[in-house]
């Protein structure tokens, strides 16, 4: 009975710590995760790196679009005609002051830039890489989001199993002193339970602690309000999930994980620029044409004119400013392609440890759950044994120490199976999609 009522008082403690003094809404993971993707700055941050992204692809497009524009002046001078090639007798020295008005509209367009083509297609391939970024920090985020979760759960429970083992010990202590007034027990049996009870009690304060330090973590990455704790609703013994076949765990990984896609468009744009830098030793063709008012003033003597005409610019010698940046190009290209190579590697390396780690602490929560009944079971022994006086208590302390890390390593199983399961999802690209 006192077994059973220790286990329904470590049911409730659980309960209560889960509750707290927090709203009476309780948090999901998922609202936890949604939470952050939406109002953590860090993503926010790589949402505005899409934008930048963005405008410098627009501006580059810009470049090869019609350039059309319009000025205007009114200039008051003098001039040595000399400077015009005009010297004969009678001329002055100086001309002027006179009044010079021009007011004309430009436009421009290239007509052949391989160059700049090759830029824009680069700074395409730069706007999904931004893209695939952004999406690569909504992944780290929900994992980071999820194990914050995981760990209040964790500190939660530890925090339920502390109280319930106080509750043992101070048990423990009643029946010892009631041994002692009847004479079957000794003074050194209730200073060993006197004992238990403030190692369980400095061990409810730790549990404390720690579950406020979480708390704040997930309060921090969620955006929730620091001042108010959250009430999670959450259960770290659910879903322990299926086992995973290796090849469809490795074969999503490469089909959703977003960094993949972020260096793969790093590649191609990397190979645009260095289009890009090959091309511009080549010709480029533009069409131009003005039109305007030339005149002393905008109303005295007044004549429209105007100008239109090509232009080609052909690059001979430029110091070796275009060849470094081939190079400079060229090495960019290899320097992605070779983190390409890693990247596959890292991917396949995260799927094998978190598969490895989901199946290794399944393992260890049979083992823990297997090693807490059978704690239970000796406690239940050693306090029948004391309770009749056959023995003294240093078998139920000993019993009870044994229950409390049972129950702390079964705790800490479920805690590090949920842990490995948002790492595999991690590993696969599917941490947004996690849920317990």
């Amino acid at each position: 009975m006192r077994l059973l009522f220790g286990a329904a008082l470590f049911a409730l403690t659980t309960a209560a710590a889960a509750q707290g003094d927090a709203p009476s809404a309780a948090l999901t993971l998922q609202d936890a995760v949604q939470r952050a993707l939406r109002l953590a700055p860090p993503q926010r941050v790589a949402d505005e790196s899409v934008g930048i992204a963005e405008a410098q692809r627009d501006a580059t497009r810009a470049n090869l679009l019609p350039q059309l524009g319009v000025s205007a002046s009114q200039l008051r001078q003098t001039t040595n005609p000399v400077t015009f090639g005009f010297s004969f007798p009678g001329l002055p020295d100086v001309i002027g002051p006179f009044s010079v008005f021009d007011a004309r509209a430009k436009i421009s367009q290239k007509l052949l830039d391989l160059a700049a083509s090759s830029e824009l297609t680069g700074a395409g391939f730069a706007v999904r890489a931004a893209q695939a970024q952004a999406a690569a920090s909504r992944e780290r985020l929900a994992s980071q989001a999820a194990l914050a979760y995981i760990e209040v759960l964790n500190s939660e429970q530890m925090l339920g199993s502390a109280k319930a083992d106080l509750a043992l010990a101070d048990e423990l202590l009643t029946l010892s002193r009631d041994q002692r007034g009847a004479g079957i027990a000794s003074g050194v049996d209730v200073a060993r339970a006197e004992t238990s009870v403030a190692q369980d009690r400095y061990a409810v304060s730790v549990a404390e602690a720690n579950i406020a330090e979480a708390r704040l973590q997930l309060q921090r990455i969620a955006v929730l309000p620091m001042d108010q704790a959250p009430v999670l609703r959450g259960d770290l013994a659910s879903a322990q999930g299926a086992p995973v076949d290796v090849a469809q765990a490795l074969q999503t990984a490469r089909r959703r994980r977003p960094e993949l896609a972020a260096i793969e468009a790093s590649i191609r744009q990397a190979d645009a620029e260095l289009a890009a830098a090959k091309r511009r030793r080549l010709p480029t063709v533009s069409l131009f044409a003005d039109y305007g008012i030339s005149a002393n003033t905008p109303v005295q003597n007044a004549e429209d004119t105007y100008r239109y005409g090509a232009s080609l610019d052909l690059p001979i010698y430029s110091g070796g400013a275009l060849a470094a940046q081939e190079s400079a190009a060229r090495h960019q290209l290899e320097q992605q392609r070779a983190q390409l190579e890693d990247l596959r590697q890292q991917i396949e390396q995260d799927v094998r440890l978190a598969m490895v780690g989901v199946a290794s602490t399944a393992e260890q929560i049979r083992a823990a759950q297997s090693a807490r009944d059978l704690a239970e079971r000796e406690l239940e022994i050693a306090r029948d044994r004391f309770a009749s006086g056959v023995a003294d208590n240093t078998d139920v302390i000993t019993a009870q120490t044994s229950l409390a890390r049972a129950r702390a390593q079964l705790i800490a199983a479920q805690a590090a199976h949920q842990r490995a399961r948002v790492n595999l999802a991690a590993a696969q690209g599917m941490a947004s999609d996690f849920s317990l």
